[in-house]
């Protein structure tokens, strides 16, 4: 009788010592895979063949929860047959007590049947839940589910924990090369940014620029041709981000180009400039764009006004209007339809004043936008300050306009004034 209690104990005692050796191989098989940088798919399959193999569990699905928590992911479908979701919601859980062990039951994931459903936790935080089940009952009826469950939550944790950590890399290395393509994109605009202005004695100019973001799409330009011709510019990219700051980069190029190298007349430089346009963007961005050429000697003002926000025009009477005349932006069409320039005299006392929608179009709380009377209002107080001080005076008054409105888009100012 002795012998067999004894041969009993011993054998209990050797299939634990078994249990615990399958136990510690499944952890070893697992751990190294995930310290060998194994890809996902051989990770979970590690898990599953462990959970098989030493445990005797048949039937697991396991779900994560995505990084952003907008839904839980299929990791894992073993032993189950029919269509198991790829995903499923946030709240699809939530009735199965996300806070401890439940039962599912026929309640499973499209009544599959399971025996519980097991919530794996991160800092309080359930990041995974499995749906585990057997192929059949142990010799004794206790289900290996159940006999081992914190193994299974152990060994389910340290997968889990392990991808979302190596996600979390990976998100991290993504938005560390986003952030510094954005910074050298920003870099490059800022390039695109004149740093200093021609030396005249007829004109005066300045320019403000703040991008909405860290990279915008606003660009402006002043430069002579020749000893008689100014040329004043300004434009604005639809889009943001890096396309819209390389294809203004590309615009920039091509305006100094033409209008340095190309003996044609503007409307010509503009119809052009389109072309250039169509061909860089291939229809899927264009630019609003304003030019202006003076002439010194004969004091004429030729533009073109290519969907721009038009500019204001104060003469020496100090009369004001919008510049309106032009064509429809660059890289609608393959052919601009039309082109119309305006030509005025800019004598001594008279100004203009570019901008882009940011200034203008910004609303309040109330969404009343800024508007051209307030711009004009601004621009007539300041004719005796320096077009700098009368830059950051709007700047103050549009600030103090939109409040608490966050801000709609790029605010640009090119300002000239003729003496």
């Amino acid at each position: 009788m002795e012998t067999k209690m004894g041969t009993s104990r011993e054998s209990r005692l050797q299939s634990k010592l078994e249990l615990r050796d399958f136990k510690l191989k499944a952890l070893l098989e697992v751990t190294r895979a995930i310290n060998s940088q194994s890809s996902e798919d051989d990770l979970l399959s590690q898990y599953s063949h462990a959970l098989q193999t030493y445990l005797g569990i048949g039937r697991i699905v396991l779900y994560a929860l995505d990084l952003d928590g907008a839904f839980w992911r299929l990791l894992v479908a073993n032993g189950v047959s029919g269509f198991v979701p790829e995903t499923q919601s946030v709240e699809f859980f939530e009735k199965l007590n996300a806070g401890g062990i439940s039962l599912a039951g026929s309640d499973g994931v499209n009544n599959h049947a399971f025996d519980i459903v097991v919530p794996v936790s991160q800092n309080e935080e359930v990041i995974a839940f499995v749906l585990a089940g057997d192929v059949e009952e142990d010799a004794r009826g206790m289900s290996p589910v159940v006999k081992h469950l914190n193994f299974l939550q152990t060994l389910t944790n340290i997968l889990v924990v392990a991808l979302r950590n190596r996600e979390l890399v990976h998100e991290n290395l993504r938005q560390e090369g986003l952030k510094r393509e954005l910074e050298l994109a920003g870099e490059m605009q800022n390039m695109l940014v004149p740093a200093s202005w021609p030396a005249d004695d007829q004109i005066d100019v300045s320019g403000y620029y703040q991008p909405h973001h860290q990279i915008g799409g606003d660009y402006y330009d002043c430069f002579h041709i020749g000893t008689d011709r100014v040329v004043i510019c300004m434009a604005d990219v639809s889009g943001k981000g890096i396309g819209a700051a390389i294809l203004m980069s590309n615009f920039q190029a091509n305006v100094r180009a033409i209008f340095e190298g190309d003996s044609g007349d503007l409307i010509s430089k503009v119809k052009t400039l389109n072309s250039r346009v169509m061909d860089s963007a291939q229809g899927e961005k264009y630019i609003t764009f304003f030019v202006a050429v003076f002439n010194r000697k004969s004091r004429r003002v030729e533009y073109v006004n290519c969907g721009h926000n038009p500019p204001l025009w104060i003469d020496e009477k100090k009369e004001s209007s919008l510049l309106e005349l032009g064509s429809v932006g660059l890289g609608m069409f393959d052919e601009l339809p039309t082109v119309e320039s305006g030509v005025f005299s800019a004598l001594p006392g008279s100004s203009l004043i570019c901008y882009t929608d940011g200034l203008v179009e910004q609303e309040d709380a109330k969404e009343v936008p800024f508007g051209m009377t307030r711009l004009e209002a601004i621009v007539r107080a300041g004719e005796s300050v320096t077009l700098d001080e009368m830059h950051a005076e709007m700047v103050k008054q549009l600030h103090k306009f939109r409040g608490k409105t966050p801000p709609l888009d790029d605010t640009a100012l090119l300002s000239c004034r003729f003496k």
